[in-house]
C-alpha cells in the first residue's frame, strides 16, 4: 500500500467492515445470552447462529489478516502524535490477536458436532473434556478482553471525531 496515503483501499474497507458487523454481531448476542434468562428454544437458536456466522467468517479474517501483512496499513493521520499512533498499531494489533484467539477458542472448545448453516457439519474436533473446559474458559476470557477493547476503540473514534481528526474517512 502507499504510504502516502491516508485512505485503507477498498479490500480492506469491506474486510473491516464485514469483520465488525459479525463480531459486534457475536459480541452483543453473547453477552444477552450470558447476562439475561431465555428460553432454552432461542439460546439454542442464538448460539447455532452464532457458531455458524463465526464459521463462515473464519476464512474472511484470514484473508483480512493477509490483506493487511500484504498491503501494509496507511500513513497514520498526520495530526496524530506518535504515541497515539503507536498506541494505534498496539490497539489494532491486539484486536487481530484476540479475534483470532476467540475464534480458535471457539473451535476448539465444542463437545459436539458443528452443523453450519445446515450446510455442513464439522466434526467434533476434540475429545479431552479437561482440553475442553481449557478452550471453553481461553474463550470466554478472550471474548471480554475483546469487548473491552472493542469499547476502548470505539472511544479512541469518538475522540478523534469530535476533536476533529476525521479518522472515520480513512475507512469509508
Amino acid at each position: 500500500m502507499n504510504q502516502l496515503t491516508h485512505q485503507f483501499d477498498t479490500t480492506a474497507k469491506y474486510l473491516h467492515w464485514i469483520s465488525a458487523l459479525v463480531i459486534l454481531w457475536a459480541s452483543i448476542s453473547g453477552l444477552y445470552i450470558a447476562f439475561f434468562e431465555l428460553e432454552s428454544n432461542i439460546k439454542s437458536h442464538i448460539l447455532s447462529f452464532n457458531v455458524s456466522i463465526t464459521t463462515v467468517f473464519m476464512p474472511l479474517f484470514c484473508w483480512r489478516i493477509y490483506h493487511r501483512l500484504k498491503q501494509g496499513v496507511p500513513a497514520p493521520h498526520p495530526a496524530m502524535s506518535i504515541l497515539e499512533a503507536k498506541l494505534a498499531h498496539i490497539g489494532h494489533t491486539s484486536l487481530y490477536v484476540l479475534v483470532s484467539l476467540v475464534l480458535v477458542s471457539g473451535v476448539l472448545m465444542m463437545g459436539h458436532d458443528v452443523t453450519v448453516f445446515g450446510l455442513f457439519t464439522i466434526p467434533q474436533l476434540l475429545a479431552d473434556q479437561s482440553t475442553i473446559h481449557f478452550f471453553e474458559s481461553l474463550h470466554l476470557y478472550t471474548c471480554r478482553l475483546l469487548a473491552l477493547l472493542i469499547v476502548c476503540h470505539l472511544a479512541a473514534l469518538i475522540k478523534h471525531e469530535m476533536s476533529g481528526r476525521r479518522i472515520l474517512k480513512r475507512m469509508i
